[in-house]
This record gives C-alpha cells, structure tokens and sequence, in this order.
C-alpha cells in the first residue's frame, strides 16, 4: 500500500518513525535515571545509616521480595493491598520488628517507608503533624477536587477549613440531627423487614452503602437523597467520578484518553446538583428551625466570621465552589467507610451469638423490652445512644479487625528522621512516602491479645494492668492527631442508631458459596474494587440471609 504514497509520503512516513523513535528513546533515558534515583535511595540507607532493608535488586527493588510474599500467603488477586505489609511483618520479622520497613516498588509505586511502631506513628501525625504526600492532592484526588478540601489541604487553609466544619461534626450537633437520621434507617430497616420475607440472598453492602448515603444527605445537606428507594442522580454521577480515580498504577485509568473530559463532565453535574442546597442554606439559616446541618454551620459561621452580613445572599463564588469540594469529600468518605464497617459488624455478629447476645441485652436495658418503641424513645431522646458502650466497642473492634483504611500518607521535610523509643535509632524519611501501617498495627498480638479474635470486651477494659486495655496509640483507624478523620462521631452515631433499631429484630448469616475462597481465615475479606476507589470493601459485598427473629 505505500506505493500510493509516492515521494513525499515515504518522507513523511520516515518523519513518524524517527520521532517515535526518538520519543521512545527519551522515554527509555527517563526511565533508566529515574530506577537509578530510586534504587540508589534504598542502597544508601545500608551504606550511610547501617539500616537493613529487605532483599533488594538494582532492576526490580523489592518487587520480587514483595511477589514472593504474596504468593507465600496467598494473597488472591482481589485481595486488598494494605495487608501486605502485615504479611511482610510475618516474613520479615528481623527487620519489621525494628518498626519500620524500606519498601522499593518503583516503578508500581513511589518509595515507601511503613511505620509500624505506634509510637513512632506517633511522631509524624501527632507529635509533629506532617503533611499529606503531595500525590494525594496533585494526582489522586486533583480531578475530583483540585486537592483543594478537608483532606488534602495544608496549613492556614486546612486550619480554616477545619474551624468552620467542626461545629457540624460535634457530637452535640450530631445529636441533634439523630431525629432525621432515623427517619432513614427505618427505610433500611423496611429494606430488612423484605429481604427476610423474600429469603432471598442479598449482599448487604449494598443495603448499608444506601442508608449511609442517604443519613449523610439528611447531616450534611439537610435533605432527602433517598438512595434506598430510587436512582440519585448526584450519588450516581459521584461513583461514576470515584471510577476514575487511581491510587495505584493503573494504566488503562492513565491512558484514557476520555477521562478528563469525563471528570469535567462529572464536576459540572455534581457541581450543579449541590449549589442549589448550599445557595438556600446560605440565604436561609437563620430561619431554619430546629437543628443545623454541617454546611449550615459551617456557612454560619464563615458569615460570621466575615462580619458582613449581607453576605448571606451573595457569598464569593470562591468560598462555594470549595465548600462544594467539601462536601464531595464528605460524600465520599463518609459513605463509602462507613457502610463497610457496618456490613463487617452485622458479618461478626452473625458470627459471634454470644456476642450478639450483650448487644441485645444492652439494647434491652436502655431502650426497654419493646421493640416498637425503640425509635420513638431515641427520637425523644437521642443521648440514649451515648448510653450504649458495649455496642461502641463492637464498633471498634469490628474497625480494629477490618479498618477501612489503611493507615496515612504523609511527606517529610529534608533532614526528617523518627526515632525508635526503646532503641534510640533515627530512621531517614526524607524522599520517601511515609505510611503508617494501621492494619499491620492493629492485628499486631505483641499490642493485643488474641489479636485476630473478635472481643470488644477489650475497649471495656478499665485497668491499665488487664491485658485486654488497648495500648496507648495503637488504636487508630481513623488515625490520631490533628489530622483524624472529622467524620469518626458522625460513623459511631450512624452505627449506634442503626443497630439499636435493627439487632434486635433480624438475625443477619453470611451466605458465601461453600466453595467461595477464604483468606486470613474469611470468606469475607478485605478487597479492592478496581471500578472504585482504593478504601477496602467486604468480598463480594457480603452476600446474606436476613431472617427476621421470632421472639
């Protein structure tokens, strides 16, 4: 077919290939000073600082130690990834123990330090809060918001930010939305009450993800989404959006060549669907009666703050546009942890009758034998809930055994160094993304006893001397610190009125096929979904059986 191209084609078509061919040599030269950057980082710790690393190559860093542990422990594919780091702890005890591990893994992801020690996890997010790894805001999350909310901000902005959202995330003020969120849950526990008559099998992820998201719009936005009963516009666009996000190396995601008009088509829709609730509740708050949402309090008090009250009708464009990146991340978070560590609580209950048994019973004691009164007495008086600590502690123990997420990302200055307490040894962090490895932490038996046994008596414990009492800092799914998750009352509040208003009434049995594949003792575990982003779900959304009790 070139003979049709005649002269100036071959020249043209000679043109092509040279600039590939140079671009492809560039593009080869970048790669091979970029691996040398890289590994040379990881051969300086042993030469410079006499810091052991595990088995490493000039060509593949630690990716062959890391493939060698995942198939060592068989790992399935779908697995999440934030539990590596505890399979490298078994496989590496040597050097895990030391609390920290150097992890290669260029070119799949950037150079890593994982932190294992709770008090030197202490240092870069309590003691000395760092700031969030520059990726999370300029690659992860720039097309979702710009980097520009409450998780990726830093300094005087993310302060602001902060200052204006805590009043709505209060547990005072959560309390005060109680009335609207159980108007919710009993659209969830209907969604229960017909599962249990049907006996179908139904994955109660998705149950759970549908209540959170709709007690989410009614907290955060003081309005009826209702996602448990038909299509939302909004919630649908925003997982379309999340779709798109990587946190990994993901080349399809990378090369699209559509995904950013997608993005811009997201934003604009989202954008859309949200300035309508925020523009009344600014021009409206003072005549909302009865409780406060979290962005009517927040826009309270950035009118207040700015002492002009004609504000209220014409707030800056800037101030909106960022409140409504808030919010997206509020959404996001909010719903997506959540309904996962719901599903994991009714999954271990299930498992644990005897368990089930002292949440019911307290249940019984604080809201009376009837169960049909239960929502009316915690609408007349939703400080009930704060009555319930046993239910708190099955919370928390369902977090310690399959947290959410994984742990923080943070970036460290030149010169930055953490500090073993009992050895004195300073590790070098600088060039690497810092990670406290919360998973690996939580299921550490060093810290907890029995640590892969479901007990929340543990987070009853009282006495420093019982060895059940958590030790200091090392419980920390929703990390510690200045930069903890504002939304951790708003999960505990949300998990307490949901099973107050349903443990009761239905028995919840997981319903996995007897083949289903089990790891780490589960058939329910922790995986990533590659059509979402990267927080870990229940396997299969945790298909089951309701059945409604009969006493």
């Amino acid at each position: 077919m070139l003979e049709f191209l005649g002269p100036s084609g071959f020249h043209i078509v000679s043109f092509i290939t040279k600039g590939i061919g140079y671009i492809a040599l560039i593009g080869l030269v970048v790669f091979i000073y970029r691996l040398y950057q890289n590994r040379i980082l990881f051969r300086r710790l042993r030469k410079e600082h006499g810091i052991p690393i595990l088995p490493h190559s000039f060509l593949f860093g630690h990716l062959v130690a890391v493939a060698k542990v995942t198939m060592k422990y068989k790992i399935p594919r779908d697995g999440h990834g934030q539990w590596i780091f505890l399979h490298i702890k078994q496989e590496y005890p040597e050097i895990a123990n030391k609390g920290i591990v150097y992890l290669d893994v260029w070119p799949i992801g950037f150079p890593m330090v994982a932190v294992y020690h709770p008090e030197m996890m202490a240092q870069f997010t309590q003691e000395h809060s760092l700031p969030k790894f520059w990726a999370m805001r300029k690659i992860e999350f720039k097309p979702f918001t710009n980097g520009e909310d409450l998780v990726n901000l830093e300094g005087q902005e993310w302060k602001t930010a902060r200052s204006l959202f805590n009043p709505g995330f209060s547990v005072r003020n959560l309390l005060s939305l109680v009335p609207d969120m159980i108007e919710e849950t009993l659209v969830f526990r209907e969604r229960l009450r017909k599962a249990a008559a049907s006996g179908e099998v139904v994955k109660l992820e998705n149950y759970t993800t549908d209540v959170t998201v709709d007690i989410i719009g009614r907290a955060v936005l003081g309005t009826r989404l209702e996602t448990q009963v038909k299509s939302n516009r909004l919630m649908k666009t925003m997982k379309s959006q999340l779709s798109l996000i990587y946190f990994e190396l993901d080349l399809a995601k990378i090369l699209s060549p559509i995904r950013p008009l997608k993005h811009w088509i997201y934003n604009r829709i989202i954008r859309n669907e949200l300035m309508p609730y925020i523009l009344s509740t600014a021009r409206n708050y003072e005549k909302i009666e009865g409780p406060k949402t979290i962005v009517a309090l927040a826009l309270k008090s950035y009118i207040e703050e700015t002492q002009d009250y004609s504000t209220r009708g014409n707030i800056p464009t800037g101030f909106l546009e960022r409140v409504i990146k808030h919010i997206k991340i509020f959404m996001f978070a909010g719903h997506d942890t959540t309904a996962t560590a719901l599903a994991y609580v009714y999954y271990l209950l299930g498992k644990h009758p005897d368990k089930l048994a002292k949440l019911r019973a307290e249940h019984d004691e604080v809201l009376g034998l009837d169960r049909a009164v239960a929502a009316d007495l915690i609408r007349a008086d939703p400080t009930l809930l704060n009555k319930m600590p046993y239910t708190i502690a099955v919370l928390r123990e369902a977090l310690r055994l399959f947290p959410p997420v994984g742990g923080s990302i943070r970036e460290s200055p030149p010169g930055h160094f953490l500090t073993h307490p009992e050895t004195g040894v300073r590790y070098p962090t600088h060039g690497f993304m810092v990670h406290s490895s919360v998973t690996t932490l939580l299921r550490d038996p060093e810290y907890w006893p029995d640590a892969d046994s479901f007990i929340p008596e543990r987070f009853l414990a009282r006495d420093d001397n019982d060895p059940l009492h958590p030790v200091k800092n090392t419980w920390r799914p929703f990390e510690m610190g200045p930069r903890n998750c504002i939304g951790q009352e708003l999960v505990s509040v949300e998990v307490r009125l949901i099973l107050a208003l349903t443990a009761r009434e239905f028995e919840v049995e997981e319903a996995y096929p007897a083949g289903a594949a089990e790891w780490m003792g589960t058939k329910a575990y922790q995986v990533t979904k590659p059509e979402l982003v990267s927080t870990a779900h229940i396997k299969d959304g945790l298909p089951v059986r309701i059945k409604a009790r009969s006493e």
